[in-house]
Formats: structure tokens, C-alpha cells, sequence
């Protein structure tokens, strides 16, 4: 029974949960027992000898068994403190503990990750993965409710997904292969297949050299594909996705979120005094956009649309000198991209050699040519979301065994 459920027991009941705290006065003791749900007092009084010499031996984050009843408090937090009959030690914890998880001693984030599923013991480290976990529920809730497909697509590739640098090699049997940098074109093949709706919750890699407080070499992305024929279509449909899942949990949305053209987007930064790139507003450029959506749309989204094409990935549908493509910024971060995707072969294989890639060498090519409809999607950043959601500093924090350029473990 957890502690929460046990409030209005009546009887004995049995709880099991860590020791945060132990205080002896002498003639009263108290053990604070904490588990996922919340904490309750223990109370010793006149206790048996047996009692004192397990308190005596008791260590903190130790995991307990108590067997006892409920009695009313008012000094107690919940109002509701235990009288113990039994106590048994399940798995005694070593002392010192590692770090301090009180809240009274500040750790550095280095050695919080070092000691992760330690450190969640805190109920606000805790909090984050349980939100993260309703985030992925609710998003995957309303596209199965508007009938989508869950696929789950292999992570291990023989080719680059985006093409460039930013990738891992590594060996497989006697071939060399590589740690999908997303879920692309398995998304689109299944489109191909028949099935016209299709999402992906899975690890993705980018072998990025950033030492950034919002950049993960692997971290989890929201992937969807749809048969349609306007970005528009994609938009929305991410739109309504995130407004039901910010309902889900109780937070501000926005009537609507608001969409600027890139070269638009370039003038109002400037005028704001911030410089930009020829394909980048650059992340002081994005914050100051989402600073500006804020102001006059009362937004803290929008979406930033028709990149230049020659920035833009190959299968990125061309307009022009633009592309058919969006991001979505959140409190000025990107935690989207997405857009139209080019269907036509011919045109596919073109953008592929103006960017010097070899055609040959995407086996998913070789589906193109067998009717593909049109088609767009998208990609989210779970652990950046989940960033951003409850504006913790580093993405890290959002990530239960996060991968940077220095770290692989825990």
C-alpha cells in the first residue's frame, strides 16, 4: 500500500518505503518514511526493546517494512502519523549516502547524473519523469485517437540518415553501420505501405561535439508522417496534438500559435537589434522571436516556416528558393522541426547531388519510385519539451541517462 492510499485505512496496515529522516528526542523517536507518493511520520513511544534496537541500527534511504495503525496529528504534515507494532530493515543503505537528498546541500549536476536514480529520489527530481511520461501519453493518446499507427523502426542503419558528419559508425558482423540520426524514412515508407498515418516515439543519435545546457548526443524523439498535401495540414495537426496534451496537464495553451516566414522573422529580430545568419536566426535570434510571439500574439509558441533550401535537408520539399518546411519554437527554443517532404523521385534524387550525396547509397530510394504519395511530418524533442515545460536550466536534467560528448554512464 502506498503512502497516499493509506490515509483513510482503517486497522493495521503495512507500508514500505526509504528512511528520509530519523530523530530521536529521547523519550519519543520519529522515522520519516517516504516513498513515490509522499511522506508519513513513524512514531516511537514506549516502544519495545526490540523497536530500539532496530532504530538503533536504522540508517537513512534504508528500505523498511512497517506494520502499525494510523492516528490523527496535528503536527503532522498529512495529519495522520503511524504507530508501529513492526519494523523490518528489507535492504539496509550503506552511510555516508552519496549525496544529499534533503534539499538542505545543493549537489552539482555532474554528480547528480553520476548518482541518477539516487538523486530522483527527491520528489522534484522525481516529478520531472513522471512528467515526461504523461508528455509521451497524451501526444500518443491523441494521434491514436485520430487514428494513427505506431511503427517501431530499427536504430541501426546503413547509411546516415541526414547525410553530413553527424553521425556514430560503428562495426556490424563484417559491415560498417550507423545509429539512426531519426526515424525518416521509415516513416515515409510506411506511407507507401498503405498505412496514411504513422508515429515513432524512440532514440535517436547525433554525434554533435555540443557542450550546450539544451543539445543530448541521444535523445528521445516524437515522430509522425501523414498523407497530405499542405504543411499547413502538419501544422494544425501539431497544434491540436499539443493543445490536448497541455490540457492534459493543466497548462496555458494558446488560442492559437502564431506562423512567421523565416525572411520575415529575419527583419523582426534585426529590427530588435539581433544579428542573424543566412540560414539561421541563430538561438538569440529564436529567443528573441519567441520573446516578440509572446508580446504581441500572447503565444509562447510559433512557428517559423519556408527556410532557404539550401539549408534545408534534401528531402525537403522545394518552393522556390524556399522549402516547404517549419520549426516550432517554445519560449524561444526549437523543439520541433518539420514540414512537407519531396515525393516526386526525379526531384528527390536532384536536391541528393546538389548536396553531394550519392542517390545509390539511401537503400529507401529505391521505394521512391513505386508511387509515392504526397506526404509531410514532423519531429519532436521529448527531453528539450519537457526542458522548457518546467524551465529547468539544462536538458540533462530532463534526460533519465543522458549522452553528451563526455558522458556514457550511468
Amino acid at each position: 500500500m502506498y503512502i497516499t492510499d493509506s490515509l483513510n485505512a482503517k486497522g493495521e496496515i503495512t507500508l514500505h518505503g526509504w528512511v528520509a529522516e530519523l530523530r530521536d528526542l529521547k523519550k519519543i523517536k520519529f522515522i520519516v518514511l517516504r516513498d513515490q507518493t509522499g511522506e508519513i511520520q513513524i512514531l516511537l513511544k514506549n516502544e519495545s526493546e526490540k523497536l530500539k534496537q532496530i532504530f538503533s541500527e536504522l540508517t537513512k534511504e534504508s528500505y523498511i517494512e512497517v506494520i502499525g495503525t494510523l492516528a490523527d496529528s496535528k503536527q503532522a504534515k498529512l495529519g495522520k502519523e503511524m504507530i508501529p507494532t513492526s519494523i523490518t530493515v528489507l535492504a539496509k543503505s550503506e552511510s555516508p549516502f552519496p549525496l544529499d537528498i534533503s534539499g538542505k546541500i545543493e549537489s552539482g549536476l555532474d554528480k547528480r547524473i553520476d548518482w541518477r536514480f539516487l538523486d530522483m529520489r527527491r520528489p522534484e527530481v522525481l516529478k520531472i519523469f513522471k512528467l515526461q511520461s504523461k508528455i509521451i501519453s497524451a501526444m500518443s493518446e491523441f494521434l491514436h485517437n485520430n487514428s494513427f499507427t505506431q511503427i517501431f523502426s530499427s536504430k541501426l542503419v546503413d547509411t546516415p540518415t541526414e547525410g553530413g558528419t553527424e553521425y556514430f559508425e560503428l562495426k556490424y558482423f563484417d559491415k560498417k553501420a550507423y545509429l539512426a540520426q531519426s526515424p525518416q524514412f521509415y516513416k515515409e515508407m510506411s506511407l507507401m505501405s498503405g498505412l496514411n498515418k504513422v508515429f515513432e516515439v524512440g532514440m535517436v543519435y547525433r554525434a554533435e561535439p555540443h557542450h550546450t545546457t539544451r543539445h543530448l548526443c541521444e535523445y528521445t524523439s516524437f515522430d509522425l508522417e501523414i498523407v497530405c498535401s499542405k504543411m499547413e495540414d502538419v501544422m494544425s495537426l501539431e497544434e491540436e496534438m499539443l493543445r490536448h496534451t497541455f490540457k492534459k496537464l493543466s497548462l496555458d495553451f494558446p488560442k492559437q500559435i502564431p506562423r512567421v516566414k523565416f525572411a520575415d522573422a529575419k527583419k523582426i529580430v534585426e529590427k530588435m537589434g539581433i544579428k542573424t545568419e543566412e540560414g539561421d536566426l541563430t538561438h538569440d535570434g529564436e529567443k528573441a522571436l519567441g520573446d516578440w510571439a509572446k508580446k504581441e500574439h500572447e503565444s509562447e509558441f510559433v512557428f517559423l516556416t519556408h527556410f532557404p533550401s539550401e539549408h534545408k535537408v534534401f528531402y525537403a520539399k522545394r518552393e522556390g528558393k524556399d522549402t516547404l518546411s517549419f520549426d516550432l519554437l517554445y519560449k524561444g527554443c526549437e523543439i520541433t522541426s518539420g514540414g512537407m517532404r519531396e515525393e516526386n523521385f526525379e526531384k528527390r534524387v536532384a536536391n541528393m547531388k546538389s548536396q553531394n550525396l550519392k542517390p545509390e547509397s539511401f537503400d529507401h530510394m529505391r521505394f521512391f519510385k513505386y508511387g509515392m504519395p504526397m506526404h509531410g511530418g514532423l519531429a519532436i524533442g521529448v527531453e528539450r519539451l519537457t526542458q522548457l515545460m518546467l524551465n529547468l536550466e539544462n536538458i540533462r536534467e530532463a534526460s533519465l541517462t543522458p549522452r553528451d560528448p563526455t558522458r556514457l554512464t550511468p
